[in-house]
Formats: structure tokens, sequence, C-alpha cells
């Protein structure tokens, strides 16, 4: 069993009432959570639709709010190729050859900048539509953000309503979709505020929230979603 880093124990209490009778928003308690992220790494496959052409990369993402690390798994001939992401810059680099790539956005076709982007739209992003959807077989709440700094992109993500994971994520820019995103893995870590009991009980304003969820388990919401 591999212990994967997710977030408060009793997920399924944001998406319905708790408390006093009080309801919750759930848009509002997902971005908590993930505004709470301290460090996370994801692989996700990265479609990305050109004007005259498709191309489809795999990616991994060593992710900090401050900095992120990009890696291309595939193709092959690009295997290797990381991109670091910081301050709305990106750094391309290859056996110890760095190259200042310099702005990027989603306008900029820049897919090694999608996951670190799509991450602070689940933090922080403006939430300008929101519904409940099934995903293959596992219920989701979609949530579509814009950023500030990114005028004309819209981030939409599908998230399991069961563990906020993201299953599926679309980037858009004036309306029309430049990147689809497949998620195949997501560990992360995250600090508690001080409020929300801790697995034992305790509460711990440094503590990690941690939930034991078998490879099975990961791969069937995702083999779900892919359905």
């Amino acid at each position: 069993m591999r212990k994967a880093l997710l977030f408060a124990p009793m997920l399924m209490l944001l998406l319905t009432a708790c408390g006093g009778g009080e309801e919750k928003d759930p848009a509002a308690e997902l971005q908590a959570q993930y505004a709470a992220v301290e460090s996370a790494v994801m692989e996700a496959d990265i479609t990305c639709h050109y004007e005259d052409e498709v191309r489809t990369y795999t990616l991994l993402c060593d992710y900090t709010p401050a900095k992120s690390t990009v890696t291309v798994l595939s193709p092959t001939n690009l295997a290797g190729i990381s991109a670091t992401v910081a301050d709305g810059t990106l750094s391309l680099s290859y056996e110890d050859i760095s190259l200042d790539a310099g702005g990027y956005s989603a306008a900029a076709i820049s897919p090694v900048a999608a996951l670190p982007k799509l991450m602070t739209a689940a933090a922080s992003g403006y939430v300008t539509e929101r519904s409940e959807e099934t995903l293959g077989e596992r219920p989701c709440l979609r949530l579509a953000c814009d950023l500030p700094d990114d005028e004309g992109t819209l981030y939409t993500t599908w998230y399991d309503q069961q563990t906020l994971l993201p299953l599926r994520s679309e980037i858009s820019s004036d309306g029309t979709m430049v990147f689809e995103i497949a998620w195949t893995r997501f560990e992360l870590t995250a600090k508690d505020s001080g409020t929300a009991a801790q697995p034992d009980g305790q509460t711990d304003g440094q503590a990690e929230t941690e939930m034991d969820w078998t490879e099975a388990d990961e791969a069937a919401a995702y083999a779900a979603a892919e359905e």
C-alpha cells in the first residue's frame, strides 16, 4: 500500500451541510484546501490543440506555489527536457543546458506551464462556472476559473467529489480550447490551517494530512474518468 498525501479525511463533508446546519460552499472549501498545498507531485497527459495539428505530451510536475519543475516524459524524442516555472517566467533545460524562454501564458501555447497554472487556478482563481457532473463513473465538481494576469484564459477542472483529486482539465483562450489534460497521478503535502482535526483528532498547524489510499483506488478513479 502506498500513502498518497491528500486532503482532510472526511472529504464528503465539503459537499454537504455541516456544522450547526450551515451550508458549506463546495467551491470555496475546495479552493481553501488547494490553497493549503505546500508541495505536490503530478503527472498528466496533455493534448495541445494547435491551429494545424494536435500534439500530446506526458508531463511530470514537481510543484510548489513559488516554483515548479516540469519534465517531459513523452514523446521519446523530447523525454528529459525540463522547465522551471516561477514568477511568470519559463526556463528550459536539457543535459545541463539552460535557456530562458521568457514569459508564458496559455495563449502562447506553453504546455509545460499548464499544470502549475491549473494549481494556481484551483487555489486562488475566480470561479466563473460551477456544476456537478459525472465523469466516467465518478461524480465530480466542475469548476471553471480565471486568473487576473491571464485575460481571456479559462481554467476548467473536474474534481472527484469523494477525494477532490483532479481527474480532467481544460484550458481555453478567448473561447477556444488550447489544452486538454488527463491527470494520471497526484500526490501532495498540505499544511493544516489549525482549525481542522487531524486523523488522530489533534489540531496541529504544521501537520501533514495523510490518508491511506491504495494504488488500486487511484487507478480506479482515473480509469473510471477515462471511460
